[in-house]
């Protein structure tokens, strides 16, 4: 950040204490000392570091360049960023095999590099992170067969009857494709659980699966069955706990190994001592590692299983499993509702198993060492687990977002952050395949998107470490956008972390604001969907689907513009939501207005329970009334219980004439929507937007409140600008318009009461966002450096326009194939001309421009404007920084640096690494400007991408 904008803003604060005036209306609301309102600011102005982005920090084939190690880390620090996750990991795009391989993760040399890492990154104030396993999912060279994943598996064969038979059981087969079974693990490799007889069936149809025979009393040494077959004709089918041999996703070359059995806590617990006990040699209390990482759950799709899965199953269902197994390898019952519960117990208990023994043993471990654990354990991957439990049981739930695809699930972890009360919600954050296809300015739109999902812990995906040998770009992880110090633009990468950190620090403010809750029901897998994804991109999941992997959504709220939610699960329903004043509420005093539970005729039992004396004791619950429940555990007596319980809350509400029932305090509705029930029990919606088509498609919002403030985000993610008005449900306060991009808070609004809240018009420059701030009072002066109206741009502004677009001169690096000088005519992309198209890195304009005698009186501000910039431009002003620019609008205040007559303008630009990669492609023959392993990314003919200072150059002089 600029210090110059720091001290100012405080001389504002400070001259400002003792004039308090109210805009265009007087509050009802006790006053707030300004001491504790000014917090907000200070924090604001400059962060402190915890708010600053964080970054997977990917150590390609495991190799280290200490000495770039270091540079990489005081570069992080220099530019305002958080810390890093250290991600030993191999290459998935090197062709060519020019990334080195180095030593073996958590090796003797290995962890010589952690601890350069460690001490570096704690002399700098930077937290350092490790994922726990050489690339991902847990596991490694110290995890044996009997702690690594495990599936169940069949053989299967028909016999006839009557009469005894000797039954040799059959080798199982598996459809993960392995049938090595006579490799050295295969003492351990495979063991009998049960074997059970069934009535043979061609279509696999199974009449009354409890009634399957167990044949484990008549079986030898695991190997022999001596039964008497009764008269008729039999399937015999053999189950087996087996060893998948599955290694780890991607490890570097000398650090594969076996990933672990997920639903074990001996093996999570081998797996996590393991690691630390490494670490211990080279950590100390005072010097260790802030994070551990565990990425989302990648193991092969298979039928789960574990060894104590069968005891786990009978204590906490109170039935025997084994009579139902052939329901998991595609046999059916006759009555579906029984293939249902069952499966729905077995993927339960595969989910609170993981959850329990891994994710959650994983927090008690990391606590005991004073380590964080950061848990990406949502829908991405391949999912088991109820997900909002699952991030719930971590220090740091963590989704993720993708550049130009559809893989959000961003909401998902926010959800599970408000509901088990984590003040964190990080996501892993513009993963792709786009390979320098954009820039800073293009970040911002899906940040923004995302930060309106929950998100305030941005992390990288991904900022690689990168050898002096690696060239430029150099070495790179297959996807992800290189955030690192080899992008063209780093060196003025500090304003867009400092947007970031600013950004993060208002949204960790205060409580959540929703006014519904969605119970998603108690199966697993289970999923959040995005409300939205990337806007660049069509989406291709219809109605009623996610938009992220296509599955139904397992509670649909429809159509809710204006209003937010939460997501919840059976877990907090069961143990922690409560009832104040007819609203459902946290702990944490997250509060919801509603609850919407699923349109199925199943409900799980414990949770119809609990709603039962939460509506008893005021809330209101909107949906169908259910019929049964979803488990087999006490069947049938659970339905009756259901039944009876529901005839109680939902009476006669039929939802086609009779849309809800009074039952105690609260209230059951039933055919009515979300926003329907909402709007009858007189909640106006949070925030509104007129004066564009789709409103709610270009500008999106989240609410924060704390007790003295109401802080909303309103980003526009269109590229056009957006003349708006917004409507906010607040009432009695003044809103107050916060900059993130510059650190500047304009207090002089303009704004109107209505019935429904205060408006307040904005002119929203394209991919921008502005902080709404709602406090009781406010000086009404704005920051002295707002060269900018942050409500109506420059709409209202009488201004003096020079015209500075044409006779530019432009300086090239020579070494990076650019001209030594080019004189450009008028702004237009290098793209375009044939001795620049190529070019990637800085160039230089400059041009002298007049500023009239007298025009600078009277207290008259000074701007340069920009239409286009690709990607990001420091400007200075006769030889005086006056900052860099990176996001529309493309405008920066020179105020202070400008004098009449002749002054002299240099603007250096960065593009992107594309086009010179092109280039390079182009002209085979020719000695390469660029190197990396990501070529293979590219042709020879690909497009080129727009670069430079680009349309319309304007000194703009303003009253």
């Amino acid at each position: 950040m600029q210090s110059s904008i720091k001290i100012k803003s405080l001389l504002v604060l400070v001259t400002c204490t003792s004039l308090l005036l109210t805009n265009c209306s007087t509050s009802t609301e006790p006053s707030t000392s300004i001491s504790s309102n000014t917090e907000l600011e200070k924090g604001f102005l400059n962060p402190a570091s915890e708010n600053g982005a964080l970054c997977l920090w990917p150590w390609m084939n495991g190799y280290v360049d200490t000495a770039k190690l270091v540079f990489e880390l005081e570069e992080m620090k220099a530019k305002g960023m958080r810390g890093a996750l250290i991600w030993d990991v191999g290459s998935l795009a090197d062709p060519d095999k020019i990334i080195p391989t180095g030593p073996a993760f958590l090796g003797k040399e290995s962890l010589t590099y952690f601890k350069v890492a460690m001490d570096k990154g704690s002399d700098l104030g930077l937290d350092i992170g490790l994922f726990m396993s050489s690339s991902w999912n847990a596991g490694g060279p110290w995890i044996d067969s009997a702690n690594g994943s495990m599936e169940l598996i069949t053989s299967s064969q028909i016999i006839e009857g009557a009469g005894k038979k000797k039954i040799i059981i059959q080798k199982p087969e598996t459809e993960l494709g392995y049938d090595d079974f006579d490799n050295p693990i295969s003492v351990t490799r495979y063991a009998l659980v049960s074997s059970l007889a069934i009535p043979y069936s061609e279509s696999k149809q199974i009449d009354n699966p409890s009634k399957a025979i167990i044949l484990d009393q008549f079986t030898a040494e695991n190997k022999v069955i001596e039964w008497e077959v009764p008269e008729g004709k039999w399937e015999v089918i053999s189950f087996f706990m087996s060893s998948t041999g599955q290694n780890l996703r991607c490890p570097s070359p000398n650090s594969n190994g076996l990933m672990i059995d997920h639903l074990s806590a001996i093996a999570t617990k081998q797996h996590f001592d393991s690691v630390l006990t490494k670490l211990a040699t080279i950590t100390t209390p005072e010097n260790h590692l802030k994070f551990l990482m565990l990425d989302s759950y990648e193991v092969w799709t298979m039928t789960d299983w574990s060894p104590l899965l069968v005891s786990e199953f009978k204590e906490r269902y109170g039935y025997d499993p084994l009579p139902y197994l052939p329901l998991l390898k595609g046999y059916k019952s006759t009555d579906t509702t029984i293939d249902e519960r069952f499966r729905g117990d077995y993927s339960r208990l595969v989910s609170d198993l993981m959850i329990e023994n891994h994710f959650a043993q994983s927090v008690t471990i990391a606590d005991q060492h004073n380590i964080e654990m950061v848990t990406e354990a949502g829908h991405g991957g391949y999912p088991r687990v109820d997900p909002l439990k699952a991030l719930g049981n971590s220090h740091i739930p963590m989704g993720e977002f993708w550049n130009r695809m559809q893989f959000w699930v961003t909401k998902e972890a926010a959800s599970a952050a408000h509901i088990y009360n984590k003040k964190l919600v990080a996501s892993e954050s513009l993963t792709g395949w786009n390979h320098w296809q954009h820039g800073p300015a293009d970040f911002k739109q899906l940040i923004d998107r995302a930060f309106c999902e929950g998100l305030n812990q941005l992390v990288f995906h991904v900022f690689e470490h990168n050898p002096e040998i690696a060239g430029k770009p150099g070495f790179v992880y297959h996807a992800g956008e290189h955030v690192n110090v080899n992008a063209t633009w780093w060196s003025r990468a500090e304003p867009f972390m400092d947007y970031i950190a600013r950004s993060s620090y208002l949204l960790r403010q205060g409580l959540f604001v929703g006014d519904a809750c969605l119970y998603y029901g108690d199966q697993a897998p289970n999923l959040v969907p995005p409300k939205k994804i990337d806007p660049n991109i069509k989406e291709t999941h219809g109605e009623g689907l996610c938009l992220h992997c296509g599955a139904p959504k397992p509670v649909d709220v429809g159509d809710l513009p204006g209003y937010d939610y939460d997501y919840m699960n059976a877990d907090i329903i069961t143990t922690t939501l409560g009832v104040k004043d007819g609203k459902l509420v946290l702990p944490s005093g997250i509060e919801y207005k509603v609850m919407l539970i699923p349109k199925r005729v199943d409900i799980s039992l414990d949770v119809i329970r609990s709603l039962e004396k939460l509506v008893n004791d005021g809330a209101i619950v909107i949906g169908t009334k259910p019929e049964r429940t979803t488990s087999l555990k006490d069947y049938p007596a659970c339905d009756d219980e259901v039944k009876a319980i529901a005839d109680k809350l939902w009476g006669d509400a039929d939802g086609k004439t009779i849309f809800s029932n009074n039952y105690g305090k609260g209230k059951v509705y039933c055919g009515k929507t979300v926003q329907e029930v909402l709007t009858e029990i007189n909640v106006g919606k949070d925030f509104s937007v007129t004066g564009i088509d789709n409103p709610h498609d270009h500008v999106d919002y989240i609410h924060r409140r704390t007790e003295t403030e109401d802080i909303y985000f309103v980003t526009n993610s269109t590229h056009q600008e957006q003349n708006v008005t917004c409507t906010f449900r607040i009432k009695n306060r003044v809103p107050e318009l916060w900059d993130a991009v510059t650190g500047l808070i304009q207090r002089d609004v303009a704004f109107k009461k209505t019935k429904n809240g205060i408006s307040i018009e904005l002119i929203l420059e394209p991919l921008s966002s502005r902080f709404v701030i709602f406090r009781d009072q406010s000086t009404g002066i704005n920051d002295a450096d707002l060269a900018i109206d942050l409500q109506y741009g420059t709409t209202k502004l009488k201004s003096t326009v020079i015209d500075i677009t044409k006779d530019w001169r432009v300086t090239f690096d020579t070494e990076m194939g650019g001209p030594e000088s080019y004189q450009m005519e008028i702004l237009t992309s290098w793209s375009e001309a044939e001795e620049i198209k190529y070019y990637s890195g800085d160039a230089t304009y400059s041009k002298v421009f007049t500023i009239e005698t007298g025009a600078l009186k009277d207290g008259t501000k000074v701007s340069v404007s920009f239409e286009d910039i690709q990607e990001i431009a420091n400007v200075t002003i006769n030889g005086n920084d006056c900052g860099i620019v990176w996001a529309p609008p493309y405008r920066l205040n020179i105020t202070d640096f400008v004098k009449e007559g002749a002054n002299e303008i240099i603007v250096q630009v960065a593009n992107t690494w594309n086009n010179r990669i092109v280039g390079d492609l182009s002209n085979p023959d020719e000695t390469p400007y660029t190197n990396t392993n990501a070529k293979v990314k590219f042709k020879a003919d690909g497009p080129l991408l727009q670069s430079g200072l680009i349309g319309k150059a304007e000194i703009l002089l303003s009253k």
